[in-house]
Parts: C-alpha cells; sequence; structure tokens
C-alpha cells in the first residue's frame, strides 16, 4: 500500500512540475483592446483608410504616408501601440476618446462609433501624424452591440441587402 500511495505522490508532483512546461496555457484566447474592429478617417470612402484592431495587435494602411502593423494594448483611456517593424524599438502612447455618429437616420442604438486619437508620446513621427488628432470611424465591429458605418442595421437587412450601405464598404 506504501508502494501504491509513494508512486501516487511521484506522479502529483511530476505532473505539477512537467505539466505547465508540456500544456498549452489553460486560456490562450487573444487579449481584447476593447476597441477591436476596423476603423477608417475617411467615412465617405471607407477604405481608404484603415485601422485594423484585433485582439493584441494593429495595422495601419491605405491612403496614409505610414503603413505599418504591431502590437496594441489599452489601459484605462489609453492605446498603447508597439513592435512595429516600420519603427522598431519605438512605442506609442494615445489617449483615446469614444463617441458615436448617425448611421443614416437609424435607430440611436445603432449609431456608429467613434474614436478621436490623440498623441500623447510617439518616437514614430509618421505614425504619430497619421494616427493623432484625428476621428476615426469603425467602419466593423463585430463586437456585439457595438456598430460601425459598414454594419447592417439589423439582421434582416444583412440577408436581404435592403439598407444603404454606404459607398466603399463592399
Amino acid at each position: 500500500m506504501l508502494i501504491l500511495i509513494g508512486l501516487l505522490a511521484i506522479i502529483v508532483i511530476g505532473w505539477v512540475i512537467i505539466g505547465p512546461r508540456i500544456l498549452p496555457p489553460a486560456n490562450d484566447a487573444p487579449v481584447h483592446t476593447g476597441l477591436d474592429g476596423r476603423w477608417t478617417r475617411t467615412p465617405h470612402d471607407p477604405l481608404g483608410t484603415t485601422l485594423e484592431l484585433s485582439g493584441p495587435s494593429y495595422a495601419l494602411g491605405g491612403a496614409l504616408e505610414f503603413e505599418g502593423s504591431g502590437t496594441a494594448a489599452v489601459s484605462g483611456d489609453e492605446l498603447f501601440l508597439a513592435d512595429d517593424a516600420a519603427c522598431p524599438g519605438v512605442a506609442g502612447r494615445y489617449a483615446f476618446e469614444l463617441g458615436s455618429l448617425d448611421r443614416f437616420g437609424l435607430l440611436p442604438e445603432n449609431r456608429a462609433q467613434t474614436m478621436t486619437l490623440t498623441v500623447l508620446t510617439d518616437g514614430c513621427a509618421a505614425r504619430a501624424d497619421a494616427l493623432g488628432a484625428e476621428t476615426w470611424t469603425l467602419r466593423a465591429s463585430g463586437r456585439e452591440g457595438i456598430y460601425g458605418i459598414c454594419d447592417p442595421p439589423n439582421e434582416e437587412a444583412a440577408i436581404t441587402g435592403h439598407w444603404p450601405e454606404p459607398s466603399g464598404c463592399s
């Protein structure tokens, strides 16, 4: 009996020591910034500029002087951008303020989200020029209850296509 208890103790201790090294983390889902979605600063031409925030990453492109991608994180009302190959070793810190705008006269609960970014610090001048002091309008979010200008107002409109989809959203 003592041999079985000893073997069980060895197995448990081995599992506690070796288990975390060989098993994946219990929660490997990406950390979301709470701002996830595709944003544009040119709502009349949503594909003209794009800031995409997805989990712990961002990508910036379109008709901008700067294009890049890297990691993103949010703390309070600040957005942190880093690890961009276009600006190696340089991080950016931006204050953001969320708002909303009317989506073609739709119900108030279906207003599109907006985000104004203000540069706090960023050693990458081109990225700061592309992002800062601009209001970005959400194109599409995929987040429950948060709408962008390209999101249909309801499920029926999405299925039938009977809604005034802005140009550049397709």
